[in-house]
């Protein structure tokens, strides 16, 4: 009976030895998962974030634009207005306009162009990547919507179409002889506001996205704290379980190793 009590004893300290140990391992390897989803998650994030970052640069670099062509186009209206209908006596201020808008406005509205294509490749790959972040419930997002941007450049083309009318008109105005007729003033006029519509609606649509992308930013790094929090908080709950596993398989080692030590009765 001493031998079977014995051999009893010594298989319960083996097992509770290999308890104490898997579960100090279970420790350094909750948190060892704890690191490497900490750092999928912070690599995943970073992707959004620099793309959000160049959506942002963009779209504020392009909304600068227009307001600089819209100050542009406002000030051209005037001046037809003031002046068009005597564009002989006036030829150089009408001459002096046109040479500005061939140097600012066309050449700006061919820029925004330039700075949105990059902007629309950047805001579908940050779609993308909210998409997958969107499979996990904590991190339910909308992304900026792409539909403002086409509809940005659908207005672009447009403008680009109205600059080229507007600039040859001016032309057509300077080489004419004689006072210019009030329709002519008039057709300017309207060619001018038309721009400045579009370009406000360009505008919007690009202030738009920019308030999506702020929106976004605000989400992303509450999402970001939450997800780590709950990394943290699992790794945490994962540590106290196995430190009572090895508490009590301690108490199980020493009951056993001190009834072995003592003495036969």
């Amino acid at each position: 009976m001493r031998i079977v009590e014995k051999t009893a004893r010594f298989a319960a300290i083996a097992v509770a030895i290999l308890f104490i140990v898997l579960s100090l391992g279970g420790v350094v390897g909750a948190w060892y998962l704890n690191w490497q989803a900490t750092d999928v998650a912070l690599k995943g994030f970073g992707v959004i974030e620099v793309g959000v970052g160049a959506v942002d640069a963009g779209v504020g670099r392009v909304d600068d634009l227009i307001a600089k062509s819209r100050t542009e186009v406002r000030q051209a209206a005037e001046t037809i207005t003031t002046v068009g209908v005597k564009a002989q006596a006036n030829k150089p201020v009408i001459t002096a306009l046109n040479a500005r808008l061939e140097t600012n406005l066309g050449p700006r509205v061919a820029q925004m162009q330039q700075v949105l294509a990059p902007v629309r490749d950047a805001l579908e790959s940050v779609g993308n990547a909210v998409s997958m972040l969107n499979s996990l419930p904590i991190l339910a997002d909308r992304a900026p919507r792409l539909k403002k941007l086409e509809e940005a450049f659908t207005r672009l083309e447009a403008l680009t179409v109205d600059t080229t009318q507007l600039q040859a008109t001016l032309k057509a105005l300077v080489e004419q002889k004689g006072d210019v007729a009030a329709e002519t003033v008039a057709a300017l006029t309207a060619i001018t506001q038309r721009i400045d519509a579009r370009l406000g609606e360009v505008q919007s649509n690009v202030q738009g996205v920019r308030a999506d992308v702020a929106a976004l930013k605000i989400g992303l790094d509450a999402r970001k704290a939450r997800l780590l929090f709950a990394f943290n908080l699992v790794a945490m709950l994962a540590t106290l379980m196995l430190a009572w596993i090895v508490y009590t398989q301690v108490v199980v080692f020493q009951h056993h190793r001190e009834r072995l030590r003592q003495p036969v009765a």
